[in-house]
């Protein structure tokens, strides 16, 4: 299995009776998405190739961000072409390159009358024009919908391309992919701090599977945990201040908590069986998990305050939990019984719906949601080898986040770049 590689390898769980789920599909069918009218962004100087290529590449991204966001009917009205009907906005860009320096005036109008909604300058440097993009783009959606966009977001993942598992980074569509880790051996489990500086990984390159956490922009490594056995991060707090681990000690995996101002480091859970896995509630208060202690691993919510536990599955097994971004939803990999691959569930908090994202097509495991709680990001073998795949959080709309050689596991969503 891709999922929890370092913890699976380590243990053998027994297998138990097939299990029968009912499966809630929610229903309904959905408003029509507000038309977003994106007319041929202009160049400064028609003359000027570079202005005109980077008025072009400047509207090629947005308009994928725009559509990827799931928030608008983007319609192109070009040259020669009626205006879109019923345009709700409509978004016009004038692009120009000075020197090593790339410039955009963007201007959100609303669709009827022409007044503008939003309006901006934006000069950065050229070379990171694809940013600038990005960052236009989630502007746009703040100034059109009062949520935070998505497109200056990354995807840590695992990859095997160099012969060793490393870590590494994309943009969240799939551009810009680049190794993070040049370790030569086993790294797993990759998790962003709140704020997108940081990435915790596990890493046998000393010998014992050690927590590391490695700083994105220095570059620095330091030592997050290596007690004898298992050190795994779990998750971080929404605040960036505690971390969720899963640690041996030699013995059977647990579940703790450290303070990272501190240091200290307290015991959750503490069972003959396995705990693992952990990630936070967005208020923090609880922490889903996988624990075999019922026989086969299933899904738990640990209250964090009384240290009282629930149980949420009745599965053949179950892996990697994710909590929403929004609460209501838990996403896990799992098999409902024993003849079935892994595929991609959503359980809500009280254990009583449960709805399935994927259907067999390869092992889907790993789930990981974009910070607006629209997406999830996974990985898959539908294709042959395990890659990086992003769907919409109903299941639908699965699609390749990016093609890199080797096998590709266990992506983790920055909340922001």
């Amino acid at each position: 299995m891709i999922a929890s590689a370092a913890l699976l390898a380590l243990l053998a769980l027994p297998a138990s009776a097939q299990t029968e789920i009912k499966l809630a599909v929610g229903g309904g069918a959905q408003a029509p998405l507000p038309v977003l009218a994106l007319p041929e962004f202009t160049s400064s100087d028609t003359a000027r190739g570079d202005d005109a290529a980077l008025a072009k590449s400047l509207r090629d991204v947005i308009r994928s961000d725009l559509m990827l966001s799931r928030r608008f009917d983007v319609q192109d009205e070009l040259p020669g072409q009626p205006p879109a009907a019923g345009a709700v906005w409509r978004l016009k860009g004038l692009a120009a390159k000075s020197g090593d320096k790339a410039t955009a005036q963007i201007r959100l109008e609303n669709g009827a009358g022409g007044e503008a909604v939003f309006e901006r300058y934006y000069r950065q440097d050229a070379r990171w024009a694809r940013a600038l993009a990005h960052r236009i783009s989630d502007d746009v959606v703040k100034a059109a919908t009062g949520r935070e966009g998505i497109a200056e977001t990354r995807i840590a993942f695992i990859n095997n391309r160099t012969g060793h598992k490393e870590v590494y980074l994309m943009d969240y569509d799939g551009e810009n992919v680049k190794r993070l880790t040049d370790d030569k051996s086993i790294d797993l489990l990759p998790r962003f701090s709140p704020d997108g500086r940081r990435i915790a990984y596990t890493s046998y390159k000393d010998g014992n599977p050690d927590l590391f956490l490695v700083d994105l922009e220095t570059a620095k490594v330091s030592t997050l945990s290596n007690e004898q056995g298992l050190n795994i991060a779990g998750g971080f707090s929404p605040d960036g201040t505690k971390l969720l681990m899963t640690l041996s000690r030699g013995k059977s995996p647990n579940l703790f908590l450290k303070d990272l101002a501190s240091g200290t480091v307290t015991r959750l859970t503490s069972h003959f069986g396995a705990d693992s896995t952990p990630t936070f509630s967005p208020d923090a208060r609880q922490a889903a998990f996988v624990s075999d202690r019922s026989g086969n691993p299933q899904i738990f919510v640990l209250d964090l305050a009384n240290k009282q536990t629930r149980r949420l599955t009745d599965f053949n097994w179950c892996d990697s939990p994710a909590w929403s971004p929004t609460g209501e939803w838990i996403a896990f990999s799992g098999r409902a019984n024993k003849r079935d691959k892994m595929d991609i569930f959503l359980v809500d908090v009280t254990g009583n719906q449960i709805r399935q994202l994927t259907h067999g097509e390869g092992s889907n495991e790993d789930p990981t949601w974009s910070p607006d709680g629209r997406l999830l990001a996974f990985s898959s073998t539908r294709g042959g080898r395990a890659q990086i795949f992003v769907m919409d959080a109903d299941g639908s709309a699965p699609r390749l986040a990016a093609d890199v050689p080797g096998a590709s596991s266990t992506p983790h969503w920055s909340v922001v770049r």
